[in-house]
């Protein structure tokens, strides 16, 4: 079991005794009001857990997409997923950068799924201390076979997820940056479709104005073949951490274009979502290099 593990477990249970908030999802109660002091505490594990070296490259692109939200422009940040720690080690080195901070950092509202909303799960504390709005992802609606069960499971979601869109409408022109995984899951080898993009991006490109791509390159807590999320934990490990800040683009420039470029017979949706991917890719695919290099020169 991995050495961190048991600092994971002491940050836990601090954090669990201080979260005193409604957590109940209900469409009066989408979105979620993180902890500062939370966030010390997971951002000291972050501190013990990444190599140095650790960092944000293009942050100063980072900065241009907060100006830009300050200004009461729509902003989404559209960033790859390996990793139930992706969010708070994205929080950290936000807050670590000298050219960004905590403003920049606390100016973030990830788009979250209610399963890491779950008491049943670990990674539930660390999810409560930071701010979010909860949806019901269309996956785990979609891999219902049963129509009754679907029916029951759309009464439930329908109204959070209208609640959902309306919160996140009032505060993406309010100076808060929308973050979203565009695959919707953290990434898992074994299962070549998690890394596929989900049709709703197609309709986020439509509606926010500015959009980054953010790739991350390392993984300090790699997803168990079991998918179970407590197992996760138990494998926490050191690693060094890049991620890489596309330049500030117009959602609607990309998406035309996109759609401009989707071949015949091929669904116009799904293409631009799959183009979103490919950004994503590439921008992983060249820091990996600059990665690799760094950890061989250790």
């Amino acid at each position: 079991m991995s050495v961190y593990y048991e600092q994971l477990k002491k940050a836990f249970y601090e954090i669990q005794s201080k979260l005193t908030g409604d957590y109940e999802i209900r469409p009066d109660n989408v979105y979620q009001k993180g902890d500062f002091e939370g966030q010390k505490i997971i951002g000291s594990l972050v501190d013990n857990i990444i190599n140095p070296g650790s960092r944000i490259i293009n942050s100063e692109n980072l900065k241009e997409l907060y100006s830009r939200s300050q200004k009461g422009e729509s902003c989404l940040l559209l960033v790859e997923h390996y990793s139930n720690f992706d969010y708070p080690v994205t929080f950290r080195l936000i807050e670590n950068d000298p050219l960004l901070g905590k403003d920049v950092a606390r100016s973030l509202i990830p788009i979250q799924g209610m399963k890491l909303s779950s008491d049943e799960s670990v990674t539930s504390a660390f999810t409560h201390t930071y701010s979010t709005i909860v949806i019901y992802p269309s996956r785990s609606i979609d891999s219902v076979e049963d129509p009754v069960k679907k029916a029951a499971i759309r009464q439930i979601s329908t109204p959070i997820n209208h609640a959902a869109m309306k919160e996140l409408t009032d505060r993406k022109y309010h100076g808060q940056i929308i973050l979203v995984f565009p695959s919707g899951t953290r990434y898992r080898p074994w299962i070549p479709e998690s890394k596929k993009g989900v049709r709703e991006i197609f309709t986020y490109l439509k509606s926010f104005e500015n959009i980054l791509f953010l790739g991350i390159n390392g993984n300090v807590m790699e997803p168990h073949q079991s998918d179970d999320m407590n197992a996760d934990v138990k494998a926490i490990k050191k690693d060094l951490m890049i991620l890489t800040a596309s330049p500030v683009i117009k959602g609607k420039e990309f998406r035309k274009q996109k759609i401009s470029e989707t071949p015949e017979g091929v669904d116009s949706k799904q293409f631009v979502v799959d183009q979103v991917m490919n950004e994503l890719e590439k921008i992983h695919n060249r820091t990996e290099l600059i990665r690799q290099e760094e950890l061989q020169n250790v």
